[in-house]
């Protein structure tokens, strides 16, 4: 027979009695809802990201400040050292890292996150060990692969988890910071490489920048703690307000990815990114050799310039952050406006240094380098905070993969049709029309200031009907439980009734009569204590 004593006390109706503690483990706690990352915790989390992110992108360009000794090493000439070195690797490297994109962004919204990007990191440094073992050209080839699939994978993850640690009103700020620490990446790998490996030689760059990565993202995993997915939004902020147990878990389908790529503001920054990547491919892959074999540059002289792209470039992520989220708080519209008019200024210095004699004015070239590189980096935190405020959370992961998806296919195809122009018209010339893509990167940006603030509203009109749809379905289930419950206790009240041959329906539950526990009772001692 059934241990009664743990049971609810029956009201004479039936029904359970009021007057029992609520079961265990009912509700969440009243907070669970919201984040509860401290703001000094979250300082922590996004710090490690960036840092992990930054020696992850210093293999990118590891490259290109030796591309000559790289070439010698293997026995190629000047025209296979742009074909091979410049074109199939560059091209192979980006390309593998457009599909691990939208790979790593499916899975970036349904597992976690952290644990994601300690695998892109292994996966990414572990080959960057590898190169310094290399022989032969088509080893470096796969090694440098595996490599662009770990980077192809990390900023869709990163900025996954920026818009669950931060709302809207400052995503474009904390945007810049992670791009900035990319870039500072990206700089100190090139660094690295044209100093110590014309030193000690071009492999040495490639363990440098790769052990400190792996011993970083494994504090990383240890130290950091994956945020609540949605917890900085304003239409579930507004849910928990009114029900703590609310629970969002909402999934990424393909529904939903079909929904994305209609957005007319997905559409038009993910478009962006193949012109715009163009001039990018052709400055990260060839303009350092480019200064030094064509121009006269010594190597370290030609690194210095390129870095001074990327000094402009964290002046432009920065400020171009700070100023386009003070717009958007402003006018939405005003963000994409300011960014596009930056990236089509941005092409007039690039086009002096590729046809300058730079050689003779370096102070001017120095500073146009910088200017170069603060109008042409504006875009990026801004773009994907662009991106972040018009998908929901469960589509960030997926809708930022496209934008990188495209954005390395840019870069992959970039180097590739350069080095085609540059066996039909020469370095300088295709320099020059590959610079010329800022100009349509600008217009499509321009053309987004008339999309982004209708489809932030639609997307927050989305995700309240979609919230309304998932309460409804919970307040049907809590429903037909409550069924399920009563019915149990009407069971319960027929085999004590059936037991004890007694009618608990005459037997009135009150404060001031009598209690019946079914648990009291027994065989010999019920007529008695009815009695009683």
């Amino acid at each position: 027979m059934s241990n009664y004593q743990d049971r609810k006390p029956l009201l004479a109706d039936g029904q359970p009695s009021a007057l029992i503690e609520p079961s265990a483990g009912g509700g969440r706690n009243r907070n669970a809802g919201s984040s509860n990352i401290t703001p000094r915790k979250r300082l922590y989390i996004v710090s490690i990201f960036c840092a992990t992110a930054a020696l992850l992108y210093a293999d990118q360009n590891l490259m290109a400040p030796n591309l000559t000794a790289i070439a010698e090493s293997f026995g190629f000439d000047d025209k296979e050292r742009d074909k091979y070195l410049g074109g199939y690797v560059a091209a192979g490297f980006y390309l593998v890292g457009a599909p691990s994109a939208l790979l790593f962004g499916y899975l970036s919204d349904t597992v976690n996150r952290r644990n994601l990007l300690f695998a892109a990191v292994l996966l990414g440094e572990g080959p960057c060990i590898l190169t310094y073992f290399v022989t032969s050209f088509w080893q470096l080839f796969v090694l440098r692969l595996l490599t662009g699939i770990s980077l192809g994978g990390t900023f869709p993850l990163v900025f996954s988890l920026l818009g669950d640690l931060y709302e809207p009103q400052h995503r474009a700020g904390i945007s810049a910071v992670v791009q900035v620490a990319t870039g500072v990446g990206l700089a100190l790998g090139q660094g690295i490489s044209g100093f110590v490996g014309s030193s000690i030689g071009w492999r040495w760059p490639f363990v440098i920048v790769s052990v400190p990565a792996i011993a970083l993202a494994t504090i990383m995993l240890f130290t950091t703690e994956e945020p609540i997915r949605g917890s900085t939004e304003a239409a579930l902020q507004q849910q928990w307000d009114s029900d703590a147990d609310f629970e969002y878990s909402e999934r990424i389908t393909w529904a939903k990815v079909g929904q994305l790529v209609r957005i007319p503001t997905n559409i038009l920054v993910i478009a962006q990114g193949l012109p715009g990547c163009l001039p990018w491919g052709m400055l990260l892959t060839f303009l350092n050799d480019y200064l030094a074999q064509d121009k006269g540059l010594k190597v370290t002289t030609a690194t210095t310039i390129v870095l001074a792209v990327g000094i402009g470039g964290g002046i432009g992520v920065i400020g171009g952050g700070i100023i386009g989220q003070k717009l958007y708080n402003k006018d939405k519209w005003t963000m994409p406006v300011f960014i596009g008019i930056c990236t089509i200024i941005g092409a007039a210095p690039m086009w002096f240094i590729v046809n300058a004699d730079v050689a003779s004015m370096l102070g001017t070239t120095f500073f146009l380098a910088v200017l170069t590189g603060i109008m042409s980096s504006t875009v990026g935190p801004n773009m994907r905070a662009m991106m972040m405020n018009v998908n929901e959370p469960e589509t960030r992961g997926v809708a930022l993969a496209l934008q990188t998806m495209l954005d390395d296919l840019g870069k992959g195809l970039g180097p590739a049709l350069v080095a085609v122009l540059i066996s039909r018209v020469g370095r300088t010339a295709a320099f020059n029309i590959s610079t010329a893509g800022w100009i349509p990167c600008g217009l499509l940006l321009l053309s987004s200031s008339l999309t982004l603030a209708k489809d932030e509203a639609a997307m927050q009109h989305r995700l309240k009907a979609t919230i309304s749809r998932m309460s409804l379905a919970s307040r049907n289930s809590s429903t037909a439980a409550s069924a399920l419950e009563l019915s149990d206790f009407r069971q319960q009240q027929s085999e004590v009734e059936h037991h004890y041959d007694l009618d608990l329906h005459l037997l009135p539950l009150s404060r001031d009569g009598p209690m019946l526990r079914p648990g009291n009772l027994n065989r010999e001692g019920s007529a008695s204590r009815l009695n009683k």
